[in-house]
């Protein structure tokens, strides 16, 4: 029997104090590179070492976690402080060692939260940096630029057409570093359109409706501003609210009769319900609104990396919404009824989806997976990478991986030039031809066997219509 590949091992580390941003991010990249690799055939490991107590969310997504307790769990435990970061720092040095990753990716700390990772980044792997937007005092920190000096790949993504994200990192390391745009949880073709986010909210179609974030709920501070904010809601009575408090809230459940809230773990499906949000000013949540054109009033929250304030500033300056400048009820109640009367709704949402017109999270990974995979390879794969055709056959009950190998075997057998154009017609046609299997009661494992049995055609097209006709021979002359 021939020896089993070797799985590409991937690691993300996750390891941070206080919001859900970083495992987000690193998720939203290690679904396109899963994508990817699926296409190439290549085995991929993708794991994660976290301190989040949001770890959830890359269950939601089949990502396994090894997890230590966040800082503000020790300290609500009455860790001793100076024994939880040696086990911490142990702990991910042991971690990395016994995983042994070809690839690890680090989001936002370039040392490691407890400067731990200069004892890992000479290890033999292929380092990435995600360098999200810091404060400048800490960008301009020289432990902060040292750091950067040990990785292979430094990813900027980039949050305006003002920054200039090459001013931010050391000169000598530039040729190392490639922009992106916001990497995202979601595009907006893998999301629910209005009445199909309402249906699944449970919002009645018509009406106005509003989303409320405070960010990932580790704030201290949150449940007493959501607090203040449904007291003014209530002042709203024809307003729909809906609380997104985060996988990491654990305060009181505020109540009004016009304000639900809901613990649905990935949430930006549904932001298409929503005519306006009332948000925090989070990396996240906010480009994730911006894309799929909710305008906000923004309530930029203090942070020790995070400049929200900036962040919710530029967004404002664009035209996509206001910023908040007093949280008393009246002051809220109308700022909001200005945004959400229609003309300057349409105004901020059309602005809005102008500053995020596309999820970069798969030019990221294209990036990322580059460094271990020849590039042409990486980028003509990516070609049948399409999340709108993948969120449609998720609906249908067919699975990620059965579309994206189906896409690769019709791919193959189309005589078509293989560029873009051709590749989306591959993956149109591969969920056509799942869909059309089901439909017929076939098994979607003998739809990708048939597609190995069918000669080479002129189109996509013409592939997946003659594997339709072959899998009916098949079961028209089976016992």
């Amino acid at each position: 029997m021939p020896a089993r590949a070797a799985p590409l091992r991937i690691l993300c580390y996750a390891v941070n104090g206080l919001g859900l941003g970083h495992v987000t991010r690193l998720v939203a990249v290690c679904r396109q590179l899963r994508r990817l690799t699926t296409v190439l055939g290549i085995p991929a490991e993708i794991l994660f070492v976290t301190s989040s107590e949001g770890d959830a969310l890359a269950f939601q997504h089949g990502f396994a976690t090894f997890k230590i307790p966040s800082k503000t769990l020790a300290q609500a435990c009455r860790l001793d402080p100076h024994r939880y970061r040696k086990i911490a720092r142990q702990w991910i040095w042991n971690a990395v060692n016994l995983i042994s990753p070809d690839l690890l990716i680090v989001d936002t700390f370039p040392a490691g939260t407890f400067n731990e990772l200069h004892g890992v980044l000479d290890l033999g792997t292929k380092n990435v940096f995600i360098y999200r937007a810091v404060r400048p005092e800490v960008a301009a920190e020289p432990w902060f630029r040292s750091a950067l000096e040990g990785y292979d790949l430094i990813l900027r993504p980039q949050e305006g057409p003002e920054e200039r994200a090459e001013d931010e990192v050391p000169a000598g390391l530039r040729d190392r570093t490639a922009t992106v745009g916001p990497m995202l949880l979601r595009s907006v073709s893998e999301t629910y359109e209005r009445d199909g986010a309402r249906d699944q909210l449970g919002l009645p179609a018509g009406g106005q409706a509003v989303y409320v974030s405070t960010g990932g709920g580790g704030d201290r501070e949150a449940e007493a501003l959501l607090g203040e904010l449904v007291a003014a809601f209530r002042g709203m009575p024809d307003v729909r609210f809906v609380v997104g408090a985060g996988l990491l809230y654990r305060g009181r459940e505020w109540a009004a009769p016009n304000v639900a809230w809901t613990r649905r773990p990935v949430l930006v499906e549904c932001f298409r319900a929503f005519d306006a949000a009332v948000t925090a000013g989070g990396f996240n949540t906010v480009w994730e609104l911006m894309h799929c054109g909710v305008p906000c009033l923004f309530l930029a929250r203090p942070r020790g990396w995070d400049d929200q304030e900036a962040r919710a500033e530029r967004c404002a300056a664009a035209g996509a919404g206001r910023l908040l400048t007093s949280r008393e009820p009246d002051a809220v109640r109308a700022a909001l009824s200005e945004l959400l009367e229609p003309g300057e709704r349409e105004r901020c949402a059309a602005a809005a989806r102008g500053l995020v017109p596309r999820n970069d999270a798969l030019d990221a990974a294209e990036e990322i997976l580059s460094l271990a995979v020849d590039r042409e390879r990486v980028e003509a794969a990516s070609l049948l990478v399409d999340p709108g055709a993948l969120f449609a056959a998720e609906q249908a009950g067919i699975g990620e991986d059965d579309l994206l190998q189906a896409s690769v075997r019709v791919a193959a057998r189309a005589t078509d030039a293989p560029d873009a154009g051709a590749a989306e017609a591959a993956v149109e046609a591969a969920l056509s031809l799942l869909c059309g299997a089901a439909e017929r009661g076939h098994a979607t494992r003998r739809a990708l066997a048939v597609l190995k049995k069918v000669e080479p055609c002129p189109t996509p097209e013409s592939v997946a219509a003659r594997a339709l006709e072959l899998l009916e021979h098949e079961t028209e002359v089976s016992p």
